[in-house]
């Protein structure tokens, strides 16, 4: 048994197709979770489709930098890994596993 269950859990569901894994401040982490979780609904409305892997770290990465640049407000002390299946419709025909740091 590696892990003790009444841990605090490090990887979360974000969509159907996209899981995160963060390591270092857990408070930070819920921030950043349910914001990435509320971008998906969102654009999951807009769109009428489940928002890609690459989107998802897109708006991870820019949300991390907004935090960085702007002033009064301290950076995530996270590190984030987030992984799902692309979309074989969007990308060439080919669905498989991605990963993004």
């Amino acid at each position: 048994k590696l892990q003790d269950p009444r841990t605090i859990r490090k990887i979360v569901s974000v969509d159907n197709r996209s899981v995160l894994a963060f390591a270092g401040l857990t408070a930070d982490a819920r921030v950043l979770i349910n914001k990435t979780r509320v971008e998906a609904q969102s654009y999951r409305l807009t769109c009428e489709d489940a928002p890609s892997v690459e989107y998802l770290a897109r708006y991870i990465a820019r949300t991390q930098q907004k935090y960085t640049q702007r002033g009064g407000v301290r950076p995530f002390g996270i590190a984030t890994l987030i992984a799902g299946f692309s979309d074989p419709s969007a990308e060439g025909g080919v669905a498989g596993p991605v990963l993004y740091q």
